[in-house]
């Protein structure tokens, strides 16, 4: 497989490039090869959490009970501004490396095949244009405000918190509330939408490889044809969905506490936000069902015929003793060879559909999960919790 690396013309770096990237190599947040991501995200909790509690001191809302909801006790500022957007900063190191391993993978593995290796450049140049386009993060930026603003002003504040001041016809900003519309929650926003934005290239890239004469076989052990590693890349999508779901846990966590409403309340949207956010990052793979499902019926056919030509000889060879040389049995390769064509067969059968597995799915599932986990702690006990986990564990 390395001695095939000098087939790809260029690495599809999806994270490499567009403008925040650009400025963000130079001021020296990201060096060639070295991302610095600790100081990335020192740097987003100077420019988002901190100036929040300044500017909440200043207005004497950080804590006690000047306003009902304090700085310090909105669940949301720790979950978005700490976790949610260092992670997210974070993740460009993690997924861009294994997108680009997968892309590659397609020409070293063969599944792309030598004359459409041109074809699969420009699907690439494609995708990289697509990715430092300078319209789409100007886009993106704007939309990020847009529902940052309408996110406010459709949440009803019932209370004077620390951003915002209950009043007869509506409320107002304090200080903290303008830095947290006018930077924080857009910046949030941004690096949400922006990875959508990613993931939407990384799909449209693998929708322009399937319409390559891509070769795959169905007695592939990984299930897939042979594309079961596309399956396994998804598997580090799932930083999105524990960076974002983190973000979720912090608003839900404030409903709870201040609004006074009860966990299983939120458990149908809960529900409903896993569907969405695993699909999303799986959904689109349903692309090459057709092609699967088309090399799997073909194999069915072609090992179904070739297993029908070897039994008929097998029969006539030992049971209608055929054998003119008569054989012995023991140790004859025959049946070797019937059970290694019985499982070839068996190979096809359990062919998936789509280019992943159930492994996957839960490990997914339990990223968009687990910081919900921390919501228990309004219904029971820690230690009522930690048994419970013991029990699932052990």
């Amino acid at each position: 497989m390395d001695q095939d690396i000098h087939l790809i013309k260029r690495p599809f770096l999806l994270m490499a490039g567009g403008p925040l990237f650009n400025i963000e190599k130079r001021v020296g947040l990201i060096k060639q090869n070295a991302p610095l991501t600790v100081r990335r995200a020192v740097l987003a909790a100077l420019l988002t959490w901190v100036p929040l509690l300044i500017l909440s001191a200043i207005e004497r809302r950080v804590f006690g009970h000047n306003v009902p909801v304090p700085f310090l006790r909105d669940f949301s500022t720790y979950s978005r501004f700490l976790f949610a957007v260092p992670l997210l900063l974070a993740a460009e190191n993690i997924l861009g490396p294994r997108i680009a391993e997968a892309a590659a993978h397609f020409v070293t593995s063969g599944v792309v095949i030598e004359k459409d290796f041109q074809q699969f450049d420009k699907t690439v140049e494609l995708g990289l244009r697509s990715r430092d386009s300078v319209l789409a993060e100007i886009i993106i930026a704007i939309l990020a405000y847009i529902v940052s603003v309408v996110s406010f002003w459709a949440t009803a504040v019932h209370a004077t918190t620390w951003y915002a001041t209950r009043e007869n016809n509506g409320a107002s900003l304090t200080w903290a509330g303008w830095w947290l519309i006018g930077f924080c929650a857009p910046l949030f926003n941004f690096l949400v939408l922006r990875w959508l934005w990613r993931l939407f290239l990384w799909f449209q890239f693998l929708a322009r490889v399937r319409r390559l004469d891509i070769q795959l076989f169905p007695t592939h052990p990984d299930q897939a044809g042979g594309l079961g590693f596309v399956g396994m890349t998804q598997r580090f999508f799932g930083i999105l969905l524990f960076s974002h779901s983190l973000a979720v846990t912090g608003v839900l966590a404030n409903e709870i506490v201040y609004d006074r409403l009860t966990l299983q309340h939120f458990i149908p949207a809960i529900a409903a936000y896993v569907i969405v956010a695993v699909g999303i990052m799986v959904g689109p793979l349903v692309l090459f069902m057709g092609t699967l499902l088309k090399t799997k019926r073909l194999g069915l056919y072609q090992y179904g015929t070739l297993a029908t030509t070897y039994t008929g000889a097998f029969h006539k060879k030992w049971i209608q003793h055929a054998n003119s040389e008569h054989e012995p049995v023991l140790g004859t390769g025959d049946i070797q060879s019937l059970a290694d064509l019985g499982n070839s067969y068996t190979f096809v059968e359990r062919m998936n559909a789509l280019p992943i597995g159930p492994i996957t799915l839960i490990h997914l599932v339990i990223a968009s999960l687990l910081p919900m986990t921390l919501l228990l702690l309004t219904v029971m006990p820690l230690k009522d919790i930690l048994k419970l986990l013991f029990k699932v564990l052990l």
